[in-house]
C-alpha cells in the first residue's frame, strides 16, 4: 500500500498534479544563451525571468553536428526529434515530421506563431513547413497554405508575392491571393492588424523581409504577442503558440552588445504578455527557452550600468541553454534535457 501510494503521489507531482495546460505559450529568444539572459537580469529593469518558478539546461545539438543551426534547433522542439543542420520539420532522409502545431490542429486547437523576422525564417518555420534546405524561403512559404495556422504575425511579404508585384517569387505564384481565398486577413500595418476582429483567422507580414530593429519599431514584440493571444484565446478548447524574439541572434551574430540587449528588452515585452495572460487565466503553461547560443557572450567586468563584455565567436556555439517554465506541468521542464525532449513533452500535454 504504502509503495503504491508513493508512487502515484510521485507520478501526480511529475506531472504537475496530473493537470494538462489548456494553452501553451512556448516563447523562443533566438541565440539567447544564459549570458544573455544574465543581461537581462542585469541590466534591464523588472526582468520577466525572475517570474520563473521552474527552470532547466537544455543540450542544444543536432543529428549531425555539435552546434546546432536554428532550422535543426526549432525543428526538435517542433518534431520532438533532432534533425540534420540546414533542414527544417523533416527526418534525416528528408521525410516530413509531425510538428506539434499540426498535432494541436488535429486536436481542434486553435494555433499561432509570431515572429520578428520573416515568417519564413528557419526557427518559425519549424513549426509549419517541412524542407531539406531551410535557405528555400519560397517553397518554405507554400507550406503556410498546406498548414492552416490561425494567426501568423510577422515579416517575410516579399515571399509570398511575384516579382512582377515587388516580391522575391520567380514562379509567377500570387500566395497573397491565394491566402485571401482560404479566407485569411491580411494586414500589412500595425494598425491595420489592431483593428481584425478577435474572429478573424490572420497573416499579418507587417514587412517585406525582417521587421525594423526593435529601437525602430513603434511597437513592440509584446504588442504583438498580446494581439495573438486575445485572437487565440478565443477556442474554448484552448491553444498552441510560438513567440519568436528573432532578431537577439542577428545582433550576437555581429556582437553587438547594445542592439542585442535592446532585442532582448524587447523579447522580455513578450514575455511579460505571456505570463501576465497565464497569471490571469490558471491555466496557461508558458515555456521560455533558446534554439541555440550565439556568440559566446561573456561578462568580465564593469558595473551594474556600463558592463565589460567580450566574445568568443560571431557564430553559435553548443553551449548549454536555460529554460524556463511556468504553469500546469511546469515542473516537467527541470534538470538537463536534450532539445529533442522539450518537443516530446509538448506532444504529451497537448494528449499524443
Amino acid at each position: 500500500f504504502f509503495i503504491a501510494a508513493a508512487f502515484l503521489i510521485n507520478a501526480a507531482v511529475s506531472y504537475g498534479q496530473g493537470q494538462r495546460p489548456k494553452n501553451i505559450i512556448l516563447l523562443i529568444g533566438d541565440g539567447m544563451g544564459l549570458n544573455a539572459v544574465t543581461v537581462s537580469d542585469f541590466y534591464l529593469e523588472n526582468s520577466q525571468f525572475r517570474r520563473f518558478p521552474y527552470t532547466g539546461l537544455v543540450n542544444t545539438r543536432s543529428a549531425n553536428q555539435l552546434i546546432t543551426d536554428s532550422g535543426a534547433g526549432g525543428s526538435a522542439y517542433a518534431t520532438g526529434e533532432r534533425i540534420l543542420n540546414r533542414s527544417v520539420g523533416v527526418d534525416t532522409t528528408g521525410k516530413a515530421l509531425l510538428n506539434v502545431l499540426e498535432f494541436a490542429k488535429s486536436q481542434k486547437l486553435e494555433t499561432g506563431i509570431v515572429a520578428t523576422k520573416a515568417i519564413t525564417d528557419a526557427t518559425p518555420a519549424a513549426f509549419y513547413a517541412h524542407v531539406s534546405q531551410r535557405a528555400n524561403l519560397n517553397d518554405v512559404a507554400e507550406f503556410l497554405l498546406k498548414n492552416k495556422v490561425d494567426i501568423v504575425i510577422g515579416g517575410g511579404r516579399g515571399y509570398f508575392l511575384p516579382e512582377n508585384l515587388g516580391g522575391e517569387r520567380k514562379d509567377n505564384k500570387n500566395l497573397i491571393d491565394s491566402l485571401k481565398g482560404k479566407g485569411y486577413k491580411l494586414p500589412v500595418t500595425i494598425d491595420e492588424l489592431k483593428s481584425t476582429s478577435s474572429k478573424d483567422r490572420i497573416v499579418a507580414l507587417l514587412e517585406k523581409k525582417h521587421l525594423p530593429r526593435a529601437d525602430e519599431r513603434n511597437f513592440t514584440l509584446g504588442d504583438l504577442t498580446s494581439i495573438a493571444l486575445e485572437r487565440l484565446s478565443r477556442n474554448k478548447k484552448g491553444f498552441f503558440a510560438m513567440i519568436e524574439g528573432s532578431q537577439i541572434d542577428s545582433w550576437l551574430h555581429l556582437n553587438e552588445y547594445k542592439a542585442s540587449v535592446n532585442e532582448i528588452k524587447d523579447f522580455n515585452t513578450a514575455v511579460k504578455a505571456a505570463l501576465d495572460f497565464a497569471v490571469k487565466d490558471k491555466n496557461t503553461l508558458v515555456i521560455v527557452i533558446a534554439d541555440h547560443e550565439t556568440g559566446g557572450l561573456s561578462i568580465t567586468g564593469g558595473n551594474f550600468k556600463e558592463p565589460v563584455v567580450k566574445w568568443t565567436t560571431k557564430d553559435h556555439t553548443a553551449a548549454l541553454i536555460g529554460v524556463f517554465a511556468y504553469g500546469p506541468s511546469a515542473n516537467l521542464f527541470t534538470g538537463i534535457i536534450d532539445n529533442y525532449q522539450i518537443g516530446r513533452t509538448i506532444f504529451k500535454l497537448l494528449g499524443k
